[in-house]
């Protein structure tokens, strides 16, 4: 049935053939690097080729040779990757060479039935393939089966020209003539090209491969597939069909990728931002640290201690032209005052020497006093009216002496400006020395508490406060007050702050020791030298600074210290002379006193008043002083003493009256406080009173309206020294118990 053709076109058809893989070569080297793509083209007219050929219609003319390879029947291209090329470059290439199809040929008008086998009378050796590793075989075998089933699947989506009642299989013969595997050697070896390859290869594999390999070839590509294309979990492996992919998903995958790089650079930034932020700590510690070392502290305690140093030099030297320049002014200003009370006295002494003897020489040469009463009244013309007596002046000095006394005190002050103009204000500001001091209380505040500088600082100062003081008189209230001076705000601010601050280490007692130590030291020597316990206007002027001293600073409250004690003493001490040396009150026979306008009157009454002005004075130093000590000078010595005895001899009751009143004003209103009854030291003074009452209503009917209020005047009197039971007896007396409650002269509550 199937005739063979002559041997001698074996070599004719291998050129065709040689001719026409070349011409495959050349194509296939275009799509080398493609993943085994599958081309299937009809053949519009089918050539005479290898194989036998069956037809109804009678063979045409036969092709010529070299046209065999661009009208052959069904073209299949099958590349591989070049690294499996180049593995297998050296096997031996298995063709098909029988193709059986059954196609329509578009020229015949009938169905027609072609079975093509090679016209090529070669001799074929069944050769011995060589024993290939089980590896090399399990690769083999999955290979081909691989490439078969993907061929057959693209094929099929590719082949839209075959009739849907072929057989679809029938389409691809070199499909069945793989499966077959016919090997055939050639006497003529040449070099294969890559289809051959492929289809030698394809074809090995089939034989080699068998039965359970195919399972472990299979896990044998996935592995090495694997190692060369990274996958992510969840994905398709590249061997098989890969999803569709479109513009959004590639947009929205970078677009999470540039969320994620974002996230992950705004996390460095933080990371950094609190690295610099640590960097910035370490290095504000660490010169926290060098500046708290202590080589630093040392230095510190160096620098200090050198300074104290300096300034204790300093002030050891300056303190020896302060304390002349503030005895130079001390003993001008003692001096001075000491010629007003000499003079004062000197007067007083020739006064009184002179009306004793007036008053005593002429009764014993038997002689009317008339002519000398009327001589001394001619000259003394100018003294007030009885009625209108009162306290006396101040001794003043004349104004030749204060222009040249204030001339030698500007004299004084020149010369202690000159005192610190060669010393730096570092040393000789108070101000500047305190800054050092609190810097150390800022700094090292153990070490300054241990050293006890709040103690030391009054002492260190004293010089300095001393020469600003050297202008201030306590004793003059146009002097200034001492709280004005730069000393003063300097030692405030360090002890208290600046006034909207409170410091927590503060020395709030720092202020008063420095008063304590220079205040209180500088009133002592104006007390000592200066004052005259006598003037008013002194006595006013130095205990209203006391009394300021004592509200504000505390100097003379609780244990006393040595420079407050001292500056009693001297107080005291100046008081007691003062009654002991200068109160003097003259006694006369009772015509001169009767004689208001007689110079005996008039000398006594200067001298008893002047004994009613320091009653007052002695009054200005209550709770300042002792009580005990205050009521012995006022009380005992001063009232019961000189006082009441002038009043005795006082014979107009008007005049008694004031002179009582005045008293009375003197006295401390302490003392009074919460009492009920007299004070033992009164009771001579209560009776005198109430005398004086008895006598005003003998005199004169007590209905008499000048008569009850010269009574209600002498009850207002008892009742300011607490004498309730004298009260109560002169009004039941007199019938004056309405005068009680119209005065409440029993009532002390707002006393």
């Amino acid at each position: 049935m199937f005739n063979k053709k002559p041997r001698r076109n074996f070599r004719q058809r291998k050129d065709n053939s040689s001719d026409e893989e070349d011409e495959r070569k050349t194509r296939g080297h275009g799509v080398e690097t493609e993943e085994a793509p599958v081309a299937v083209n009809k053949p519009e007219k089918l050539s005479q080729g290898r194989g036998i050929t069956c037809s109804s219609k009678r063979e045409a003319t036969p092709p010529k040779p070299g046209s065999s390879s661009g009208e052959d029947g069904d073209t299949v291209e099958v590349t591989e990757e070049g690294e499996e090329i180049n593995k297998d470059r050296d096997q031996v290439q298995n063709t098909t060479n029988s193709i059986l199809s059954f196609s329509d040929d578009k020229e015949a008008k009938e169905p027609t039935f072609k079975l093509k086998k090679s016209s090529d009378k070669a001799v074929l050796f069944q050769v011995k393939k060589k024993e290939a590793s089980p590896a090399k075989t399990k690769q083999r075998r999955g290979k081909t089966q691989t490439q078969s089933s993907l061929m057959l699947k693209r094929s099929r989506q590719l082949d839209g020209s075959v009739a849907p009642t072929e057989p679809r299989k029938n389409s691809f013969p070199w499909v069945e003539t793989a499966t077959a595997q016919l090997r055939r050697i050639e006497f003529a070896p040449r070099l294969k090209s890559i289809r051959e390859r492929i289809a030698d290869k394809l074809g090995d594999s089939d034989d080699s491969l068998s039965g359970s390999d195919v399972d472990e070839q299979d896990l044998w590509e996935e592995t090495q597939i694997e190692k060369g294309v990274k996958r992510r979990p969840g994905e398709q492996s590249p061997s098989g069909t890969f999803p569709a992919v479109s513009v959004s998903m590639v947009k929205k995958r970078i677009t999470g990728k540039l969320e994620s790089l974002k996230e992950v650079h705004s996390a460095r930034q933080a990371e950094l931002r609190r690295m610099e932020g640590d960097v910035e700590n370490a290095r504000a510690s660490a010169e926290t640290l060098e500046e708290s070392s202590s080589e630093r502290q040392l230095r510190f305690y160096r620098d200090t201690n050198l300074y104290v140093h300096n300034v204790v030099e300093c002030l050891r030297e300056k303190v020896v032209e302060i304390n002349s320049v503030e005895l130079d002014l001390h003993s001008l200003l003692s001096d001075h005052m000491e010629a007003l009370l000499a003079q004062r006295r000197q007067r007083t002494r020739e006064q009184a020497d002179r009306l004793q003897q007036i008053s005593y020489g002429t009764n014993e040469q038997g002689g009317s006093p008339t002519n000398g009463t009327e001589t001394q009244s001619g000259a003394d013309s100018g003294v007030k009216a009885e009625e209108d007596f009162d306290l006396p002046e101040d001794t003043q000095p004349s104004a030749e002496e204060e222009e040249q006394l204030q001339k030698k005190i500007a004299d004084i002050l020149l010369r202690s400006q000159a005192v610190f103009s060669d010393v730096q204000d570092d040393f000789s500001s108070v101000k500047k020395i305190l800054s050092r001091f609190e810097e150390w209380r800022g700094s090292y505040s153990d070490s300054y508490h241990n050293a006890y500088i709040s103690l030391c600082l009054p002492k260190l100062l004293n010089p300095i406060i001393r020469h600003q003081l050297l202008p201030w008189n306590p004793l003059k209230s146009d002097s200034g007050d001492f709280e004005n001076f730069p000393w003063f705000s300097a030692v405030e601010t360090f002890c208290h702050g600046h006034g909207h601050e409170e410091l927590e280490n503060t020395d709030r007692q720092t202020l008063s020791n420095v008063i304590e130590k220079t205040v209180i030291p500088k009133l002592t020597g104006y007390v000592e030298l200066v004052w005259d316990p006598m003037s008013r206007q002194q006595s006013v002027c130095v205990s209203d600074v006391c009394h300021r001293l004592k509200e504000d600073y505390s100097i003379f409250e609780g244990e006393q210290s040595k420079p407050v004690k001292a500056f009693r003493e001297a107080v005291i001490s100046k008081l007691r002379s003062c009654v002991d040396d200068d109160v003097f009150i003259p006694l006369y026979p009772k015509t001169f006193l009767e004689d208001s306008s007689s110079p005996q009157c008039r000398f006594r009454d200067q001298q008893f008043w002047t004994a009613i002005k320091l009653l007052g004075n002695m009054g200005k130093w209550d709770l300042l002083l002792p009580e005990s000590v205050l009521k012995e000078l006022m009380l005992d010595k001063l009232l019961n003493r000189y006082l009441l005895t002038a009043l005795c001899s006082q014979t107009l009751s008007n005049r008694a009256v004031h002179a009582c009143r005045k008293i009375a004003d003197s006295l401390p209103l302490s003392w009074f406080k919460g009492e009920n009854s007299c004070l033992p030291q009164l009771q001579n003074f209560r009776n005198h009173l109430v005398q004086k009452a008895h006598s005003i209503c003998k005199q004169q009917p007590p209905e008499e309206p000048n008569t009850k209020s010269a009574v209600v005047e002498v009850l207002k009197i008892l009742s300011s020294i607490r004498c309730n039971d004298s009260i109560m007896a002169i009004s039941e007396k007199y019938r004056y118990e309405d005068v009680i409650y119209s005065h409440q002269l029993l009532n002390h509550e707002d006393v």
